[in-house]
């Protein structure tokens, strides 16, 4: 499926559903250089918060623009300052890889020190008493993140989770986003989730000829096996708070997405070559 666009399709149909009169926050949380969610998030009238140690000349312009408060710094688990480990990959640097885990597929020894606030912190400097969506996309480090909204009261926490997992290959190697570390740490955000009370979650992955899978946090026993493709790549889960919806409903958003012709005729077409 084409993961991002998916994403932000099911985002733009459901946040104005979970909260009407735009009384809570968005924050986009590791923004990176092209899916800009938070610029989707001011267009449907949220006021909307970004965090983001590396901001690009496009994501100011673009705050700028539709009046997004910029935070630039990290997500973490404590406050203070941490080395922020450069994003490469295919040989070349690649900012939308930087992580704070050294060992993260898309890490290279080039570091950077930038400024991290813990979840509770960047709660605190926003000052809200609502928050609507938290989308976050910060290269292994999710379930680091993740793991403080136990610590905070159910009136804060926010009615829609995103969150990446995978990357860097397919599930079958059990390489880089798929090792065992990070499958657990998965597995780590949605205990959490479950045991905040989240219920209904779309994943969406990029593996080819592929569609949406829902499952419910409270409801399913959830395996690594359950949720994700066999030769799973990359994508996200969102997860809702209190919130049910029809998976027919769910489906229609998702259809346009797919892409399951056009890649399986690439695909043919690429065996027939090598057939010859």
């Amino acid at each position: 499926m084409h993961v991002e666009p998916c994403c932000q399709a099911l985002l733009n149909h459901f946040l104005p559903k979970l909260d009407p009169k735009r009384s809570g926050i968005c924050i986009d949380v590791g923004v990176g250089t092209f899916a800009f969610y938070c610029e989707k998030f001011a267009r449907l009238g949220f006021q909307t918060w970004v965090v983001e140690p590396l901001p690009v000349r496009q994501l100011r312009s673009r705050c700028q623009q539709h009046q997004i408060s910029l935070i630039e710094a990290c997500l973490s688990d404590r406050d203070g300052r941490q080395p922020l480990y450069m994003g490469k990959f295919a040989g070349q640097a690649n900012s939308n890889f930087s992580s704070l885990s050294a060992d993260w597929f898309g890490s290279s020894s080039t570091t950077k020190i930038v400024e991290t606030l813990s979840l509770p912190s960047l709660f605190a400097r926003i000052q809200s008493k609502e928050l609507t969506c938290l989308k976050m996309d910060v290269e292994g480090w999710e379930s680091t993140i993740i793991a403080q909204l136990s610590d905070l009261p159910r009136s804060l926490l926010p009615k829609v989770i995103m969150f990446e997992y995978g990357g860097g290959s397919n599930r079958q190697t059990g390489n880089r986003g798929w090792s065992s570390k990070y499958i657990q740490g998965t597995m780590q955000c949605l205990d959490v989730l479950k045991s905040c009370g989240y219920g209904t979650s779309i994943l969406v992955d990029m593996v080819s000829r592929s569609q949406e899978r829902v499952f419910h946090l409270q409801k399913d026993r959830l395996t690594p096996d359950s949720i994700f493709y066999e030769n799973a790549v990359y994508g996200n889960i969102i997860s809702f708070l209190d919130f049910e919806e029809s998976l027919d409903e769910i489906s229609e958003i998702c259809r346009p997405y797919y892409n399951n012709t056009f890649i399986f005729w690439i695909e043919t077409k690429v065996q027939a070559i090598f057939q010859l």
